[in-house]
């Protein structure tokens, strides 16, 4: 797999005021560049086709889920299989890694507080098989870098499962589980 590099000025550029703002109008970047819109906005149409970048909304976690935890976890490989496949889709969790060393998975998630914290451990993570050991540091604030994050809050119609595949009627659905607000409001209509 080859290395993307940012060497490319314009590339750094575009990226950069994407970061800063994912509106902002290509004549304003053509402008930075002294190009015109319609090379700008080709060149942003190829960076999103060849997954280099993706414009998304971000959220300010600590307007919603003030408790963060990194979270260690020690278990055996299909341990470790089972939890990626499970957690990947899970609203709360914003950062997962395989690892070496003392843990072999790491991952970052957010929680409105203590009580989801505690909830998303004991149904998400304990109670599979193969886990050794898990390790949580809790934040003592919400997170300082950086100031909004890209969640998986994705509005569903799925009426059966919340975002991580379990069914919504499941014991190991987590309390306050994000994707149980659509579910909420779905089922009041009915």
């Amino acid at each position: 797999m080859k290395n993307k590099t940012l060497e490319d000025e314009t590339l750094r550029l575009i990226i950069s005021e994407l970061i800063k703002d994912g509106r902002v109008k290509y004549t304003a970047l053509a402008k930075k560049l002294k190009v015109t819109p319609a090379a700008v906005k080709e060149r942003i149409e190829r960076l999103i086709k060849n997954k280099s970048i993706k414009i998304s909304a971000l959220i300010n976690t600590e307007e919603f889920f003030p408790v963060t935890s990194g979270i260690g976890v020690e278990a055996d490989s299909e341990g470790v299989n089972i939890l990626v496949k499970k957690l990947r889709n899970c609203p709360l969790v914003f950062h997962m890694t395989r690892t070496s060393g003392m843990h072999n998975l790491v991952l970052s998630i957010i929680a409105e507080n203590m009580q989801q914290l505690e909830s998303f451990l004991n149904n998400q993570i304990r109670s599979e098989p193969g886990i050794k050991h898990v390790e949580i540091n809790i934040g003592n604030e919400s997170t300082i870098v950086p100031d909004f994050q890209q969640l998986k809050l994705l509005y569903s119609n799925d009426t059966e499962h919340v975002p991580c595949g379990l069914r919504y009627d499941e014991k190991e659905v987590c309390l306050n589980c994000p994707g149980l607000l659509n579910i909420k409001k779905i089922r009041k209509k009915e």
